[in-house]
């Protein structure tokens, strides 16, 4: 049984809105309760610093939501001048994996940039990408760069994708907004962030607005995690190992649903 680690701490200031939050926030933890499969959810809110989470602590099998590590990594790199994004690499028929991405398509050993390779990381999530932008800076240095970010338990996986958990999630996001926000090379990451050639969670359940995100796909692994740039922001992370259950694509977007009501309601409270 995986149970509340956290109620949810709510900055309200009209009693009346403070029910209606109390209720949304029930319903989200029903949903949540039950729910046969592991799952979790991390809210912050930046503004108020008012949040919400289940599970928080629960380790999961990361797939893909953590590939912007490495790019973030290189990108800071390349601010610190230690190397070029226009650095060509090459990728062999042996480099090539066949799960997500488009790379795995290319018919003879091909040069990609650093910063193209970047992109095939993060808007097609290529894993023939991503592992060698890893072997490009090593693994020691990876799961490093990734502890320092907040996600601590990443090298306790079996593979270079690791364990992850929505505590983690969140302390990583907030190091990646604060590049984006800062950086030269802030643009670059925001775009491919925001603009994945797929995605879970409808925008329609954020009311429009863009969700700077990162999925995560892979047998039991079902995840979606970044921040919203609402008019109030906020960090979002849905973690789940649903198996190939039919209901997992709805479940996070149910979810998110649930999520941003409570987030509207919070900030018409204050």
């Amino acid at each position: 049984m995986y149970t509340m680690d956290v109620v949810g701490k709510f900055k309200v200031n009209n009693e009346e809105y403070l029910e209606k939050i109390k209720e949304k926030f029930a319903a989200l933890n029903d949903l949540y309760f039950q729910s046969s499969s592991k799952v979790a959810y991390y809210y912050f809110d930046i503004e108020t610093e008012s949040m919400m989470a289940f599970n928080s602590s629960i380790l999961f099998y990361a797939a893909s939501c953590i590939k912007m590590i490495v790019c973030l990594l290189i990108f800071e790199k390349a601010e610190r001048n230690e190397l070029s994004l226009d650095e060509k690499i090459l990728i062999t028929k042996d480099d090539l994996k066949q799960d997500t991405g488009v790379i795995k398509k290319q018919k003879q050993d091909t040069y990609y940039t650093l910063l193209e390779l970047i992109y095939y990381t993060l808007v097609e999530s290529d894993n023939s990408a991503f592992l060698k932008l890893i072997q490009y800076v090593g693994e020691d240095a990876y799961f490093q760069f990734a502890s320092s970010l907040g996600c601590q338990h990443l090298k306790d996986g079996k593979d270079l994708f690791g364990l992850v958990n929505a505590n983690d999630l969140l302390r990583c996001w907030q190091n990646v907004k604060k590049f984006i926000d800062t950086s030269v090379y802030g643009k670059i990451l925001h775009k491919y962030l925001s603009n994945p050639s797929f995605s879970i969670v409808d925008f329609k359940n954020l009311k429009g607005h863009n969700f700077v995100k990162k999925y995560g796909s892979y047998e039991i692994a079902y995840h979606e995690a970044g921040y919203v740039e609402d008019e109030h922001p906020f960090y979002l992370i849905l973690l789940s190992q649903k198996n190939q259950c039919n209901d997992k694509k709805a479940f996070l977007n149910q979810s998110a649903q649930l999520i941003y009501e409570i987030h509207e309601l919070l900030h018409k409270a204050n």
